[in-house]
């Protein structure tokens, strides 16, 4: 299954957190959602996409991604996230693959645009410490 990640899970240590593993580079493939924009969650560090026929988010295409990755990702996600699938512009072709959008009665748009080198330099490093001991307290089964 293939995912268009737009947000924290752009940042290759957070998935690689998420997962339990790694992902090789090629797994992360340059792409293009047209027709929405990348807002901060309001009071969260992360972000939405929402509908805006102006916009485009910059993401990437995630490739190779087993049943179990997919169940990772899904719990990462939570319930303010619904997968749906959308059609994506990557090497110059339209794809239709998942994509987690915000469910409206759990996830507000902020007023302010995310961005991850932002991100990454203000939040990056408290997120990745929350993450950790979230990932440390799951049960070893559910690590592998």
């Amino acid at each position: 299954m293939r995912f268009f990640v737009y947000g924290t899970l752009l940042d290759r240590d957070v998935t690689a957190l998420v997962l339990g593993r790694r992902l090789p580079p090629q797994a992360f493939k340059p792409a293009i959602l047209s027709g929405h924009a990348r807002w901060r969650a309001e009071g969260a560090t992360y972000p939405v996409v929402v509908s805006d026929p102006r916009g485009e988010v910059m993401g990437a295409i995630v490739g190779g991604l087993s049943s179990r990755d997919v169940a990772c990702l899904a719990a990462y996600e939570g319930p303010g996230y619904q997968v749906v699938p959308l059609k994506v512009r990557s090497q110059g072709t339209l794809v239709t693959v998942a994509v987690f959008e915000p469910v409206v009665s759990r996830l507000q748009p902020s007023g302010d645009l995310w961005d991850l080198a932002l991100w990454q330099r203000r939040h990056k490093r408290a997120f990745v410490a929350r993450l950790q001991r979230a990932v440390s307290a799951r049960p070893a089964y559910s690590r592998r």
